[in-house]
């Protein structure tokens, strides 16, 4: 299926940001005799534009993330991060049992060739897996080359196509870091990028009832919510659990339901 762009400024400002990047050398040499500082100006400013993009999740200039999607009904998007993990994702899959919700799983490749029968639950329970790169290279990411996403995202998209025939549309990058490579590599591939509107701090915070509330606060029709498993599994394994537990229960009584949207509805 092919996910439909809506119109923004992303070319523009991704070829503004390129075009800026080429002359600030020559605009520092122009500079060199007004000072140091002066010439200096220039390249600092170009690579503060350059690497705001690229640190700040849900940040458009690259090009587009969606944030949330288009619904008239009490709905949210529950995205679960770095799974699968046989320690929390069988019990994950209960509770989201236990409510009557979707999510959709954005795996870590490497995990998903590790632990196929966890792929295979995952979609016999009526949900969906989303592309989380095959290794999760979290601190280096930001700052990897073309081809080292192109491997991240294709080794990762060849693991789920095997874990059955289903492709994965919807790619997620380590801590929500990308770069300018990023955005040309999923269009030649069908993919889109996906962000969130609100999420838990899970991989921060220690009490799953403050991943909960600080979610609750973040939560509107049509939010994209992100939660994590992985996290603290030999000291706290059903630390992931819980978080999600609490946030159901607290978005059910407001009478959100949790459920996977279609691609036409996704949002920037």
């Amino acid at each position: 299926m092919q996910i439909v762009l809506q119109p923004n400024n992303s070319n523009v400002i991704r070829a503004s940001l390129l075009a800026f990047a080429v002359i600030a050398p020559f605009l520092s040499i122009a500079l060199v005799g007004s000072g140091f500082f002066a010439a200096l100006g220039p390249l600092f400013v170009s690579h503060m534009l350059m690497l705001y993009p690229t640190l700040v999740a849900n940040c458009q200039w690259w090009g587009p993330v969606f944030t949330r999607f288009q619904t008239s009904e009490q709905e949210v998007w529950l995205t679960i991060d770095d799974g699968p993990t046989p320690e929390q994702t069988p019990a994950i899959l209960e509770i989201l049992e236990r409510f009557e919700a979707r999510a959709t799983f954005f795996v870590i490749g490497a995990n998903a060739e590790k632990y196929p029968h966890l792929i295979t639950e995952i979609l016999a329970r009526g949900h969906a897996l989303a592309n989380h790169t095959y290794t999760h290279p979290r601190a280096m990411f930001w700052c990897a080359s073309a081809a080292k996403i192109r491997s991240e995202i294709d080794r990762c998209a060849e693991t789920l196509r095997t874990l059955p025939e289903r492709p994965a549309l919807f790619f997620r990058s380590p801590v929500g870091m990308k770069n300018l490579f990023v955005h040309p590599a999923l269009a030649r591939r069908g993919m889109v990028l996906i962000g969130w509107t609100t999420r838990g701090l899970d991989t921060v915070k220690r009490d799953p009832t403050a991943v909960a509330e600080r979610i609750e606060k973040g939560v509107q029709p049509g939010a994209i919510i992100l939660l994590h498993e992985g996290q603290r599994l030999a000291k706290e394994p059903e630390f992931n659990p819980r978080c999600i537990e609490r946030t159901l229960q607290r978005l059910a009584t407001h009478g959100y339901r949790f459920v996977i949207p279609r691609p036409e509805q996704l949002r920037t």
